[in-house]
């Protein structure tokens, strides 16, 4: 159930006027893109859990003091982050946060049918393998670009950088995958085609 921006400010109003039917409206509009993100930094879905309960119990309690987000998505997006961050900050689960997300983000990738299945897997096989040698805060942030269409502007408060820098990180993390599966398509093409 995709709103457009305007809808989702009225029915924000409405929420925090106390109209249960716009607590639920935003509870079913956006539960899944939360589960879909945090999935990729909470360890468990157990903990998962207790922090999307968590914010949605938070929005609930603090509505009236809460302000109005020119995006909601990202609004809710950065609380659900920094719930997670902070449960497993406090539950000392790991000792180096960054460096224990490392099979964080990666993507389902989907290629048109009309190719020959075989070549089709290798390439996914190739375009994973690629996605997965960059770093969770790269991956991290090209999900954030292209699966939540967020501006640089929102990742960057969002990642705690200035929208410049996110918007040349994405260019140069594009850049890299360019050319490393340019190199690979091509190896694997000639591969393919061997008389």
């Amino acid at each position: 159930m995709k709103k457009r921006s305007e809808d989702w400010s009225v029915i924000w109003k409405r929420f925090k006027e106390g109209d249960l039917n716009a607590f639920q409206l935003i509870y079913d509009g956006f539960l899944s893109n939360l589960y879909a993100y945090g999935s990729k930094l909470a360890p468990g879905f157990d903990l998962l859990d207790d922090c999307i309960q968590e914010l949605f119990l938070e929005i609930y309690t603090h509505r009236k003091n809460l302000k109005n987000p020119e995006n909601l998505e990202f609004y809710l997006l950065t609380a659900l982050r920094r719930i997670i961050f902070h449960k497993i900050k406090k539950e000392n689960r790991f000792t180096n946060l960054e460096g224990n997300l490392t099979k964080a983000f990666l993507f389902e990738l989907e290629l048109d049918n009309y190719e020959n299945e075989d070549f089709k897997e290798e390439r996914i096989k190739v375009v994973k393998n690629a996605l997965a040698e960059l770093n969770a805060s790269q991956r991290e942030i090209l999900y954030l670009k292209f699966y939540n269409n967020l501006s640089y502007i929102e990742i960057g408060e969002l990642l705690g950088v200035r929208p410049d820098s996110a918007k040349k990180q994405v260019y140069r993390i594009i850049e890299h995958l360019r050319i490393n599966l340019a190199n690979r398509i091509l190896n694997l093409f000639s591969i393919c085609f061997r008389p």
